[in-house]
């Protein structure tokens, strides 16, 4: 590549972020539904079809919103699941992860439920598509990788035929349960005052039924967590449980 064309690339490539930036703050403030792009526009002083020149569609510049956050989630993971420690003391690292994420993030997965919709899906490019999905296969990965180790080292019972069903288990009853913590209405109605300690709670109820060794009972994991934000995390203070 020329000089000239490695500029213009990196030209093109802070252009996008800047559209990226401003639709995330105004994305948060107005919605999905009214995020105008002639309002963006006037924001980033450029033309709406510059905007266009970048992204195919509304959809798509949202769906770069979101990649950009799932991106940090997956950074995330991956750092947590280099924890030193037993098999779950490496998953319950990602358990921290997924509160401190939600905390951080609270509006991204009703973002992420949306996303999934075909009416939303198929009006986004299919670029754009597969590198939202890489880096959630990012995200499973971290995880799944740790259930197969669990496995080798008999930390989970020999007898477990899909290790994906035990990563998808825990995906599942997590994401549920972020979906659900920003439903004020639906925790007043379980009476929960804190989604984040229920969360690390259900996740530890979770991996006690598949057999993960040690059970919750009989370990320690009040050190484990102090050791997961004194060595992976000492910047968060935010996550208990």
């Amino acid at each position: 590549m020329s000089l000239t064309a490695a500029r213009k690339e990196r030209e093109r490539a802070a252009r996008e972020e800047l559209m990226i930036d401003h639709a995330t703050r105004l994305l948060l403030k107005d919605g999905y539904q009214n995020l105008n792009l002639d309002v963006l526009a006037d924001a980033i002083e450029y033309s709406k079809g510059t905007i266009y020149l970048h992204f195919s569609t509304k959809e798509d510049l949202v769906l770069a919103v979101a990649t950009r956050i799932l991106k940090e989630r997956a950074d995330l993971f991956e750092r947590a699941a280099r924890f030193k420690g037993r098999t779950r003391e490496r998953v319950r690292a990602i358990g921290f992860t997924c509160a401190y994420f939600a905390q951080q993030h609270p509006d991204y997965f009703n973002v992420e439920m949306m996303l999934k919709s075909a009416s939303f899906w198929e009006k986004a490019s299919a670029e754009r598509r597969q590198t939202h999905g890489a880096h959630g296969a990012r995200c499973f990965q971290s995880l799944n990788n740790i259930v197969l180790d669990a496995i080798r080292c008999g930390d989970l019972p020999s007898d477990v035929q899909q290790p994906e069903a035990v990563s998808l288990s825990l995906i599942a009853m997590t994401m549920g349960s972020h979906c659900v913590s920003v439903e004020p209405e639906l925790l007043k109605i379980a009476a929960v005052e804190d989604a984040v300690k229920l969360l690390r709670k259900n996740q530890d109820i979770v991996c006690d039924g598949w057999g993960w060794k040690p059970l919750f009972k009989n370990f320690d994991y009040a050190a484990t967590d102090k050791r997961i934000r004194k060595e992976i995390f000492p910047e968060v203070e935010l996550v208990r449980g």
